[in-house]
């Protein structure tokens, strides 16, 4: 689009995670949100980057679809790991980043061969059928009841600045 003259922007950005079992949503949000901005923070036409709100508290999702929580703020308009993907993705054009936040452009798998999303990436569901779509519960047929997402789950630490209480702004010193 570039070559013809024409901007690029991401218009209405949300990350809906509420199919995915709970202790991998937060993963999977801080993924997508930095890896598409990187990426098109690659390209010379990218113009912008547009959420579809700021906080889950008024997110459209809720009232269409399901409950989810798509926003890069909570409920409570505390930092999720989604503004921490964000703004990874913008530091990595502040003096010194690398622009494109070393995502790999031309290639689903990452500098150790795992492919892209591995940490959170769900298998499909084998011999599953889907139901038709319901714009408020979209619904497995077949589905058992022990695929309970409360159950105790592997432990998975994230890693960011402690916090809500530090500013964004402290740059960090280029050596």
């Amino acid at each position: 689009l570039g070559r013809l003259g024409l901007t690029v922007n991401i218009s209405e950005m949300d990350v809906r995670v509420s199919q995915l079992p709970t202790h991998l949503r937060q993963i999977a949000q801080r993924q997508i949100y930095r890896d598409v901005i990187a990426a098109a923070l690659t390209e010379p036409s990218f113009d912008g980057v547009w959420l579809w709100g700021f906080t889950d508290r008024h997110t459209w999702v809720t009232h269409f679809y399901e409950d989810d929580e798509p926003l890069i703020f909570d409920e409570d308009y505390g930092r999720k790991e989604s503004y921490y993907g964000l703004r990874d993705a913008l530091n990595s054009i502040i003096p010194g980043g690398i622009v494109g936040a070393n995502v790999p452009l031309d290639s689903d798998m990452d500098q150790d061969g795992n492919p892209w999303g591995h940490l959170w990436m769900q298998p499909e569901p084998e011999g599953v059928l889907f139901d038709t779509f319901d714009a408020k519960e979209s619904t497995l047929l077949n589905q058992s009841d022990d695929d309970d997402d409360d159950e105790e789950e592997d432990d998975v630490e994230l890693e960011h600045d402690t916090g809500n209480d530090k500013p964004d702004w402290e740059i960090p010193q280029i050596i």
